[in-house]
């Protein structure tokens, strides 16, 4: 993943425009960032350097771009490392294309090695350096500049976009294929736009004309045209919308605050985590697991109600018993116990939470073999793991967790019907159906969303003034409640307490009184329905105010319905309403929702 922004001037684009688009695309990455502009000469000059932007823009004098065109990039490390041979732009081997690019090419390795055979020498460990040797090979073949990068488009299936210049033109070409792109014009006559999103044109575009799908837009100084990419013939519908944010928005597309951002963006979330799950390394992983004498889950807070999902998971897919056990309890609970054979999956979305780091090294000495699962490369854990799962849900700014949460357990499904392959309790067309279902759902989730929302927003202007809330529900989704409450204290300063239904009922009951918000997630388990039905009419005759998040229309209380689908996949729509709750209130109350108090991104020490 990573943002894209560039201009095109017909003189010197205006001091540090590169700089500031690229800075309001942080969300989108903040592993590196790098500049690629036409000299005078019209050679392809390269500015780039790993690390966060604000460091980078100094070293690399962002404010000040010599050049009439230019084409910027902010990296968030999915494919190859965080180092400067990783860092976009990136070249091919003559030095005329430098590409940025945003999103992956699942058969990158099939094109690398194609090409590698045909002389083409590779620098970096990315699938973005293909996009630059394809274009080449196919410039060298005659191809003019439109048909070069149209051809290289087809070969490479993925969820992506990507932008060009070729020198000495003095045009960015861009391809939308499934990842944004949008054009900015009008604030200065003089220059016209690129970017991966509209709020990042804010001063620069009075309005964007946005690329759709499978497209390829050619910018030049004088306007643009968007073409086909399949057909090449010219686009002339064009959806336009105007470039108008609050200030305190643009650095979130549009949105008050990262976590809501986050929170719609699970669905393209759920998308990125399949494609960035390769085949070999989910085979040996699923390999590592079902080899191992004893396997054990760790992970603290969000990570580690993913682990009691995954149990689930391997339950079902894979007919195997794993252990969950919070990493900070794991020293004192499992480590006498783990020896040569144990297998550790570690799960930290940063990649740097103390706790688990300090458990797999005290695993590692007693011989345990390590699963890292993680959402940022180069991180502690994937330097510690024997093999890792980059979950690839992208940045996340905001401390509550919400879509790297929902990537995790995407990520772990897969790697549990994976290990049914071993264990020979699940077939490749049922891990096939498996991937299927989840872009599908990733598709219902993102129509649904808005409408979710709004009456979520109501719910929590009804339940803003209590203290204090349970949340519970049974089977798979047992521990999306305990996930709830811990959004709902992070987010909105709610005493919540997640809970199995039938536990509501042996204590915590007695605090249930007229107006107590309970929140029940209806189970998907018929045998639990007559559970959850006992429970709520408990809760119920004490005049407590019953929400029911539901897959069906029938239920106690208010019912938020939530998309249809596989038990394996309920607790992907469950928790999002409970993430926005927690969102909405937060915001009715005027909290620091990206930022709570006391709170940290990664507990580091």
């Amino acid at each position: 993943m990573g943002g894209i922004f560039g201009a095109v001037c017909s003189g010197i684009i205006k001091q540090s425009a590169i700089k500031n688009g690229l800075k309001r695309l942080i969300y989108r990455g903040y592993d590196g960032a790098g500049v690629a502009y036409i000299d005078d000469l019209g050679r392809i000059q390269v500015r780039k350097a790993p690390g966060h932007i604000d460091k980078v823009s100094k070293k690399i004098d962002l404010d000040n771009i010599p050049s009439s065109i230019a084409l910027g990039h902010i990296r968030y490390a999915n494919r190859g490392w965080p180092e400067y041979r990783n860092t976009h732009p990136i070249q091919d081997c003559s030095g005329r294309i430098a590409v940025v690019h945003d999103g992956i090419i699942e058969n990158y390795e099939e094109i690398r090695s194609r090409l590698e055979a045909k002389g083409h020498i590779f620098k970096s460990t990315t699938d973005t350096e293909v996009i630059a040797h394809l274009i080449e090979e196919y410039l060298a073949s005659g191809n003019p500049p439109k048909e070069a990068i149209a051809r290289a488009t087809r070969e490479m299936r993925g969820l992506y976009s990507y932008a060009v210049v070729i020198s000495p033109e003095k045009c960015i070409y861009a391809v939308n294929m499934g990842q944004p792109i949008v054009l900015g014009v009008g604030s200065d006559p003089k220059c016209m736009y690129i970017s991966s999103d509209i709020p990042s044109l804010y001063g620069y575009a009075e309005y964007a004309a946005i690329a759709r799908e499978r497209s390829l837009s050619i910018v030049c100084d004088t306007g643009f045209k968007i073409y086909d990419i399949d057909t090449l013939e010219e686009i002339r519908e064009i959806e336009t919308k105007r470039v108008k944010y609050m200030s305190e928005a643009v650095d979130k597309a549009g949105y008050p605050h990262y976590m809501l951002k986050e929170i719609y963006e699970i669905p393209e979330a759920m998308v990125r985590t399949t494609v960035s799950l390769m085949d070999k390394y989910l085979k040996l992983a699923s390999m590592i697991v079902y080899g191992g004498k004893d396997i054990y889950i760790i992970g603290n807070g969000t990570s580690y109600h993913a682990g009691l999902v995954a149990a689930y998971y391997f339950s079902d897919l894979a007919e195997t018993s794993v252990n969950v056990i919070s990493a900070a309890e794991f020293p004192y609970y499992a480590l006498d116990n783990i020896s040569t054979g144990s297998v550790i999956i570690a799960i930290s979305q940063s990649g740097e939470t103390s706790d688990v780091i300090n458990s797999v090294k005290l695993a590692k000495q007693r011989g345990a073999v390590i699963v890292g699962v993680t959402n940022v490369l180069g991180s502690r854990l994937t330097l510690e793991s024997n093999i890792y799962l980059p979950i690839g849900a992208g940045p996340e700014m905001a401390v509550p967790a919400t879509k790297t949460f929902v990537s995790t357990i995407v990520a772990l499904a897969i790697l549990a019907s994976y290990t049914g392959l071993y264990t020979g309790s699940y077939d490749s067309n049922e891990v096939n159906n498996l991937v299927r279902s989840i872009k599908e759902l990733s598709k219902d989730i993102s129509k649904s969303m808005d409408i979710m929302d709004s009456k979520i927003s109501k719910i929590a202007d009804k339940l803003k003034g209590w203290e204090s809330m349970y949340v519970a529900s049974s089977g798979v989704n047992y521990p999306i409640a305990l996930e709830g409450a811990l959004k709902f204290k992070e987010a909105s300063m709610i005493h919540s307490e997640g809970m199995q239904l039938g536990e509501l009922r042996h204590g915590p009951i007695v605090l249930v009184r007229k107006g107590y918000p309970v929140i029940f997630i209806k189970p998907v388990e018929e045998q639990a329905i007559k559970l959850y039905e006992r429970v709520a009419r408990e809760v119920l005759s004490r005049g407590s105010e019953i929400i029911t998040i539901s897959q069906d229309p029938e239920g106690y209380g208010e019912i938020i319905k939530v998309n249809k689908t596989s038990r394996i996949l309920s607790p992907i729509v469950s928790v999002i309403p409970l993430q926005l709750l927690a969102y909405r209130l937060g915001s009715v109350k005027s909290l620091p929702i990206d930022t709570p108090p006391g709170l940290a991104k990664a507990i580091t020490t």
